[in-house]
This record gives structure tokens, sequence and C-alpha cells, in this order.
């Protein structure tokens, strides 16, 4: 198993293929939320080819098909847990875009189950959309009895309603795999009081763009998002914040640690595992996304972060021209966005 490595591909298929079991420390993974929107800020609009490589790539959107049969048929065969809780799904939900959902889900968790470590943790990042359901899910494939916290991350941008209580927070689960985890209660204690966990009694770190404050150690986190003009911005739809990242590695891996990111999208984990190289605290890492405009992104990321220092395997990408003849055939959105300029790193979001 490679680790500084960035797989271009499904996650499924490269869990399945390339990550050995119990070989990972810790996992965060930010999965798409079924929350039917297409994410249409990626690329200025030129015309209705680069609208459709955008949406191609960055749809998030699900339906109930042929393919999310076969996923729930396969899950239900399986037996245990995971299938008994699939089955009250479908007698619940009937078969609908949130059983597909779940049916995309419910494979991919379970292999993350078999590569993570016994001193493991696992973060699934997720909105009021599905939270419910994958918490139900989460304890099928883990264990209720793992199930370590509730994560409220809270942050002041987005919209208001005249009909709402405005929605100002996502979830994050925490579960582990056995009883006895990593977790650096001291490094937690202090998070943010420095900007990197190193002590201190000031319970604020401030950056030039804003300030993250935290409280301690609690299951509701006060981050700020990125705001339009931040350094950290990308243009990626669901970019998340280092800071977000930062206190979850921190908090949940040490040194020579494996990170594996599934939905590594932008890069975010990756970057921060890099970043806390640089600051002398190593983590290795393994991210997959299954876009090649998002591994390019994560490319152009980390040679601008690192000034091109950065070492790393990329695996699955089409580098010969056969390769990238067929892949273009098989699926022409995947090289739309960059051969005919929707696509540019550097002004995105």
């Amino acid at each position: 198993m490679d680790t500084n490595a960035l797989y271009y591909g499904d996650n499924l298929d490269i869990l399945k293929g390339y990550v050995k079991n119990e070989s990972v420390d810790l996992i965060y993974l930010d999965p798409p939320f079924n929350s039917k929107q297409n994410y249409n800020v990626l690329f200025a609009e030129q015309d209705e080819v680069c609208a459709a490589a955008q949406i191609k790539a960055f749809g998030d959107t699900w339906s109930w098909d042929t393919d999310s049969a076969r996923s729930y048929r396969e899950i239900v065969v399986m037996g245990g847990t995971v299938s008994q809780v699939m089955q009250a799904f479908h007698t619940f939900l009937g078969e609908n875009n949130m059983l597909a959902y779940l049916s995309m889900m419910a494979p991919r968790l379970t292999e993350l189950r078999r590569v993570l470590k016994p001193t493991g943790s696992i973060y699934l990042h997720c909105d009021p959309t599905a939270s419910h359901y994958l918490k139900l899910l989460m304890d099928a494939v883990f264990g209720a009895g793992n199930f370590r916290n509730e994560i409220v991350w809270c942050y002041k941008s987005g919209g208001a309603s005249k009909y709402h209580f405005a929605k100002k927070h996502d979830i994050i689960f925490r579960y582990t795999k056995i009883n006895k985890f990593a977790f650096n209660y001291e490094k937690e204690k202090s998070y943010g009081e420095t900007g990197g966990g190193q002590g201190g009694k000031v319970q604020y770190y401030k950056d030039e763009n804003g300030t993250y404050s935290y409280a301690g150690i609690k299951d509701w986190w006060t981050i700020s998002m990125l705001s339009t003009t931040h350094s950290e911005r990308l243009g990626y739809p669901t970019q998340k914040p280092e800071a977000l990242m930062e206190r979850i590695i921190t908090a949940s891996s040490n040194d020579g640690d494996v990170i594996l990111d599934p939905f590594c999208g932008c890069g975010t984990t990756i970057a921060v595992a890099e970043r806390l190289k640089m600051k002398g605290h190593p983590r290795n890492w393994i991210g997959i996304d299954n876009t090649h405009l998002a591994i390019a992104l994560i490319k152009n990321r980390l040679s601008d972060m690192t000034i091109g220092k950065a070492k790393y395997t990329v695996i699955g990408e089409p580098v010969a021209l056969q390769g990238a003849k067929e892949l273009a055939d098989s699926d022409k959105y995947q090289f739309q966005g960059k051969n005919q300029e929707c696509f540019n790193p550097t002004n995105q979001d």
C-alpha cells in the first residue's frame, strides 16, 4: 500500500484493491450530502459544454436506478446488522433517492471499517439532510457502543430565513473501532490556544483573515467558514477550512500516523497533513477522488503550498496518450473542464 498517495478512481474500488486491512489510523470523510444541489460556482458557465462538465463533476444528487438497486441487493445478501438496517430503510423509505444514497454509502463505510486500525478513529461529516440516517448506518457498521461524539460545527456564514431558524451548523460523527483508541487529550485541551495545540491559556486563535474560536474539550466547535477573500479559498464548492481539519487530525492521530480521506475533493485533509509535516509533525496520507478536476486541483494546491517539494504518488491518473483517450471516450466530461479552460485552479469558488 502506498502512503502519501493520491488515488484517482471510485473510492470503493480503490479501498478494495489498494488499502490493506487495519492500515489506517484516522479516517475523515465529507461525502456528498444528498442535498439535491448542483454546485454551479466552480466555473464560469461560458457555454453548455462547460456547464455540463461542472454538473457531472460536482453534482450532489442521487436517484434510484439499476446501479443503486444492485448495490442495495448486494448489501442485503451480505447479512448482518448492515443488511438489517438497510432493509429497515427500504421498508421506511421505499425505493427513492435517499435509499440510493444510503446504498452508495453502506459498502464504503464497511470497507472503511476494514482498513481502520483497532486504535483508529473515523469522523463522518454530514448535514441534517441525511445525518439521522447516517447515524443509524454508522451504528450498524461500527457498533453503537463505539459511537464517541456528535460534534456540532457552528459557523456564522450562510443565509437567513423568515420562516425557519437559520441553519448554521454541520454534524460530524466520531466513531472508533473498539474501546481503546488514540485521543490526544492534552493537545485537544489546549488546541487553538496558539493555533496549533501547543499550549497557553487564551482560547482563541487569530489569523490574518479572521478569528477561529474554540471552547476547550466540548462537542461544539465554532470555526469560521472561509470568506470570499480568505487566503485558503480555492473555489471548490464544498471546501472546508483547514482549522477544522487540523483540530480533527491533532486530536485523533500522532506523528507518523496514516490519514485517509476517501472523498478528498479539493484536498484540505491532505493539505493539513502536509502543513503539519512542515511544522515537524509528519502525517502520512491517502486521498481518493473520482474526478480528474479534483486531482488536478489537489496537485496544484500541494505544489503551491510546498513550492513543489511535496513528495507523493498519483495512482490511477492516465498519463499516457492512449490512457487519456480511453478515459475521454468513456467519460468525456472528465477532461472538458480543463481542456476548454473551464477549470482554473488559481481562480476558483
